[in-house]
């Protein structure tokens, strides 16, 4: 692939611009050239799920972006994580397979991918399989809201009734 090739794909796997500019420019540009590989890895995939955590970008184009990424014959995966990144680009890019991509699956992807580069493969496989924490459980019910009082049990507890 020549160097237009090949920034059109470090583009596409950065997600630098438009999507749909994107996957055109990266298509024509694999009819004229040969076959160079573009490596993804972790820190790409990060970078994607937090323009949606930082609302650059919503979920469905989330999925778009790992559609293209995954389904794209001239990107590599890192060998080092390629376990990790293929079950990201599978999981993400077909949601009606495995779960909706929400903010908060992008918040658990991206704890996985920051663990797989902070201390190797085993613990990031350790975070994907373990249910989110109790506080994450917290935050996607919203603020906690007492119950109401029952009826008459108020009187009861102040010596009415």
């Amino acid at each position: 692939m020549d160097t237009h090739g090949s920034r059109s794909l470090e583009a596409l796997v950065h997600w630098n611009g438009d999507l749909s500019e994107l996957t055109r420019s990266t298509r024509s540009a694999r009819h004229c050239s040969a076959t160079l590989l573009v490596t993804f890895r972790p820190d790409h995939a990060a970078a994607a799920v937090k323009k949606v955590l930082a609302g650059l970008a919503d979920p469905s184009q989330l999925v778009d972006w790992a559609q293209a990424v995954h389904f794209e014959e001239q990107v590599d995966i890192e060998e080092e994580h390629q376990d990790l990144l293929t079950q990201f680009l599978v999981e993400i890019s077909t949601p009606e397979l495995f779960v909706p991509v929400t903010r908060e699956v992008c918040r658990r992807w991206l704890h996985v991918l920051q663990a797989s580069t902070a201390s190797g493969s085993g613990s990031a496989q350790d975070a994907l399989d373990r249910p989110p924490a109790p506080q994450d459980h917290a935050a996607a019910r919203g603020p906690y809201t007492p119950p109401a009082p029952v009826s008459g049990a108020a009187d009861a507890a102040h010596g009415g009734a």
